[in-house]
């Protein structure tokens, strides 16, 4: 069923645009970096229009005036809180093979910023005062209590000195910006914490399942799809491929299948959109060479990406907005197309196909153990799924240096393809936590606590579906498919 949520999820866009009044434009200018809460350490704000974006769609430069009609982008890095424990996050960056993020630099910028923001709040409380002083000395002299000439005298003397201050005020401007600009850019290329069973080195298989299932090399799907005339790839390039007869059955029986053992675990469906701006790629953490690109406008970052089906597609949804996760947690699923950039090998066929068809989910809680939780829980269940296929599979955790930045955890569940001779993922679970969430504003509806989340790639039917052809029972004039069961109510194949 799909359902709306309007009443679970709040946008946070009026809330913030109510704080750019004249009134309170310097505090806008300085909550980034004196957060009344203490669990949100530093906070940078961007703002399309008054900004000029630079090396991140998630931060630009400060300005000196604030646009009253845009609205910010608050990120909240944990800064603080990190570099609290900087052995640990040291030995996360070496471990991920990230070599590129000066953590000593990144400190003393850090407390190069703490004490010019001090030192700013201490000149604009001077500035205040001698504009309270020069009110009451205005008001002294219409009242004529005290000689006109001492009045005359202080009131300059006060006047020279908020001039001053104002000049203080705008030379450090410079300086604080361009420390900040520092300080939030370093931030921003840091990864997520690791879990503490993620291992550091190797991949470690948790299950394997090694069926007496012939695992000697085979004709190859691409060779099959041939044979049968079950495949036909385009004929001008690599990227395109249509399923025929038992095949295009098959991607939605497959498709059904998950789609209602989700419904049935109470997941709500979403119909997403397939592109997205450059501003939720990078707050997922995702290189944007990752991505496929539709458009190449180097003045401008914000271009669109095509994705299709993935994390993306969820993280657009909840982006910039309050949940409420008082009956958590909250479950999505989404199946449709998935992109991605052209392949170096496209001989693999569809092992590797530009287009897919995916089935992904995502949750949302409130903390960790929650989070660890969901993790668990959607590993076991989809391994039990997978078992079912009495294909060679193993269960999977993947090691720090394979891991994607915005992920503390991936647990992968993998198929043996007999023709390239190795295993290959078909599912995977990751457990994001509340890296992205921190990044592009996706709170608690009351709170100011970032969301954790668990995404799941729940299944590549595409790549399942060529993995199951190798598996088939061939014979001179005809081909059988595996037996599976479970999806003759979804899947009307030749006997």
């Amino acid at each position: 069923m799909v359902i709306g949520f309007h009443n679970k999820m709040q946008p946070v866009r009026r809330m913030i645009a109510l704080c750019q009044s004249s009134q309170c434009q310097h505090m806008l200018k300085l909550t980034y970096k004196h957060g009344t809460c203490s669990s949100i350490q530093q906070r940078f704000y961007s703002t399309a229009g008054e900004y000029k974006y630079r090396k991140s769609a998630l931060f630009a430069k400060r300005q000196s005036k604030v646009n009253q009609e845009n609205i910010p982008v608050e990120l909240d890095i944990d800064i603080e809180e990190r570099l609290k424990v900087k052995g640990q996050l040291l030995s996360e960056l070496s471990s991920r093979n990230i070599h590129d993020v000066d953590i000593d630099q990144l400190e003393r910028d850090y407390k190069k910023l703490k004490e010019l923001e001090k030192r700013e709040l201490e000149l604009e409380e001077q500035k205040r005062e001698c504009t309270k002083k020069v009110a009451i000395l205005f008001q002294a002299k219409r009242d004529n209590l005290e000689s006109s000439d001492d009045i005359e005298k202080e009131l300059k003397n006060v006047v020279e000195i908020g001039r001053q201050t104002k000049k203080y005020i705008k030379d450090l401007f410079p300086e604080v910006t361009s420390t900040a600009e520092r300080v939030a850019l370093t931030s921003l290329n840091l990864p997520n914490r690791l879990h503490e069973n993620t291992p550091l080195s190797e991949d470690r298989v948790e299950e394997n399942v090694d069926n007496d299932t012939d695992k000697s090399q085979s004709l190859s799907h691409i060779e099959i799809g041939d044979l049968f005339d079950l495949i036909k790839f385009s004929n001008i390039g690599n990227r395109a491929f249509y399923f025929k007869d038992s095949l295009a059955l098959l991607e939605q029986a497959l498709t059904n299948y998950f789609c209602e053992r989700l419904r049935h675990d109470v997941y709500t469906q979403l119909t997403c959109p397939e592109f997205f701006k450059h501003l939720i790629v990078e707050g997922c953490g995702i290189e944007s060479e990752q991505v496929l690109k539709l458009k190449e406008r180097p003045e401008n970052p914000s271009d669109d990406y095509l994705a299709g089906v993935s994390i993306m597609s969820f993280i657009a949804y909840v982006a910039k907005s309050r949940i409420n996760l008082t009956n958590e947690p909250m479950k999505y699923f989404s199946c449709g197309r998935s992109y991605a950039p052209e392949r170096e090998n496209p001989s693999l066929g569809l092992f590797h196909a530009t287009q897919s068809v995916k089935v992904n989910t995502f949750s949302m809680c409130r903390d960790w153990e929650t989070c660890d939780n969901l993790l668990q829980t959607e590993k076991n269940n989809l391994w039990n799924i997978y078992k079912q296929f009495n294909i060679p599979c193993r269960l999977v955790t993947i090691s720090s240096p394979s891991l994607h930045r915005s992920e503390e955890m991936r647990v992968e569940i993998q198929f043996w393809a007999k023709s390239l001779q190795k295993y290959l993922k078909i599912s995977s679970v990751s457990m994001v936590s509340d890296y992205i969430s921190r990044r592009l504003m996706t709170r608690h509806y009351k709170g100011t606590l970032p969301v954790y989340m668990v995404h799941c790639e729940a299944l590549d039917v595409t790549r399942l579906i060529a993995i199951l052809m190798e598996y088939g029972a061939l014979q001179q004039d005809s081909y059988r498919f595996p037996q599976l069961e479970f999806l003759d109510k979804y899947w009307m194949h030749p006997k």
